[in-house]
């Protein structure tokens, strides 16, 4: 979990330095972009350490609040932003395990799925949270039918993940597209 975290940070710091290039002729819009991520990683930072703490309910609360912060309209550092929070959502929501923590998580896929105009690393990372989620199903579930079924769930979950990041690699690959199967 905290390797996962650390993955995130490095991202939004990524993000973070991306941002510094976006100017709206006076510097507003590249502050508030600045800022916003700055708040984002703060939030993040602050769930690691009620994690730690093994506060997952507080660790909850502080993601949530990422999803409250409000970017600039088309801004993909802040769609990247919001699609990692509704993943680590995700994660956190699938703590306590059963039917309920499965449905929540999946739930703030969706959410994120929504939410994305485009694709990107967080898009398939969304896809391969979801195939998470589903291993878990499978794991809990008795029915042989039914977990077997949540493993294809999980696979198909893959699949999607797969073909955005090769759709990705070919892009910055300059290499021609394929047919797209997500």
């Amino acid at each position: 979990m905290m390797q996962m975290a650390s993955m995130a940070w490095l991202l939004v710091v990524l993000c973070l330095l991306s941002a510094c290039n976006r100017d709206d002729g006076n510097g507003r819009t590249d502050e508030l972009l600045l800022l916003q991520l700055s708040e984002a990683r703060a939030l993040h930072h602050r769930a690691d350490l009620h994690l730690l703490d093994g506060d997952s309910k507080a660790a909850l609360d502080a993601i949530k609040e990422v999803l409250r912060i409000r970017f600039p309209t088309g801004s993909p550092d802040g769609e990247d932003t919001l699609l990692d929070a509704h993943g680590r959502l995700a994660h956190l929501l699938l703590i306590p395990g059963g039917e309920e923590s499965e449905r929540q998580a999946l739930a703030q896929i969706e959410a994120g799925r929504k939410l994305a105009t485009r694709d990107s690393f967080f898009r398939a990372h969304l896809e391969s949270v979801a195939a998470e989620i589903y291993e878990a199903r499978a794991k809990r579930l008795s029915d042989p039918i039914a977990a077997k079924e949540a493993r294809k769930e999980a696979i198909l979950a893959l699949e999607r993940a797969i073909a955005i990041d090769r759709h990705l690699q070919r892009a910055l690959l300059s290499l021609p597209d394929l047919p797209e199967e997500h």
